[in-house]
């Protein structure tokens, strides 16, 4: 039984530690959906590929998106290995 199907606020750990409980029984409880996790990512994908199609620098787009130049240029390259061949 799933109480939450959305992502978390705060890690497993916390809530964990708040309740008294093991991370996998709020792993188990308190997780998001398959199809809602790869809708997130396919969305962070398409905005760190936009982004640098805009003209942005790397180190921009990753700034944009809360993680690393290297971690921009992943989200990138991920869009067009899985993402773009689906547009086409």
């Amino acid at each position: 039984m799933k109480v939450k199907n959305t992502k978390r606020e705060r890690t497993a750990k916390e809530y964990a530690d708040q309740y008294g409980i093991s991370v996998s029984t709020v792993k188990k409880y308190f997780s998001q959906d398959r199809e809602d996790y790869e809708e997130e990512a396919r969305k962070r994908r398409l905005k760190a590929y936009c982004l640098r199609n805009m003209g942005l620098k790397w180190h921009e787009v990753g700034e944009t998106l809360g993680t690393t130049k290297h971690g921009a240029i992943a989200l990138y390259k991920r869009y067009e290995k899985l993402d773009k061949k689906e547009e086409a």
